[in-house]
């Protein structure tokens, strides 16, 4: 009796055992891009800043983003972010762009970046002043097949326009608090 008691108890383990090593095995594995793809994808963003930015070649966003781009879920296409880099270019002609951190998962690529340059044109409603400034972002980028498609842009504009002697104001009309 105790003999098959032990055999019962073994069955139900050994029954256990392989429906759980079914469902493991059946569960989707977690989907983890391959090393070189990482580097790939972060490959193509230091190219965007090297090429782009610092070389002010804006022929690379053909080449590197789709078509219809989109940044913080707002359709920009290719052409926005031309018109933005360019914006940049007219207001800090020696604009540098160096990347101080890069990250990827998945599709992934975030980088943290340092800007320099020195105002010599209209820049968000300041006249040009000579300033040499420097202001630090962060962006999150998603590659697919080799291009970007998507973007998040996070930049200090707010220490930047600081830096060129901006004031914010309440707009004339509007509650002032007190």
């Amino acid at each position: 009796m105790r003999r098959n008691a032990a055999c019962v108890w073994l069955g139900l383990t050994l029954l256990l055992c392989l429906d759980s090593a079914r469902s493991v095995g059946g569960a989707q594995p977690l989907r983890r891009e391959g090393r070189g793809n990482l580097e790939r994808n972060k490959a193509v963003v230091r190219q965007w800043i090297e090429e782009g930015f610092n070389k002010k070649n804006l022929n690379t966003i053909d080449e590197l983003f789709v078509e219809d781009f989109v940044v913080g879920g707002e359709r920009i296409r290719r052409t926005g972010l031309k018109q933005s880099m360019s914006r940049h270019f007219t207001a800090f002609p020696d604009l540098r762009v160096t990347i101080t951190e890069v990250v990827a998962e998945a599709d992934n690529v975030v980088i943290w970046y340092r800007v320099q340059g020195t105002q010599r044109g209209e820049f968000e409603g300041v006249p040009p002043t000579g300033k040499q400034v420097s202001w630090i972002g962060s962006d999150l980028l998603r590659v697919a097949a080799g291009k970007i498609v998507e973007g998040r842009f996070l930049s200090d504009s707010l220490g930047l326009l600081r830096k060129l002697g901006a004031t914010c104001s309440q707009p004339p009309g509007q509650y002032q608090g007190g």
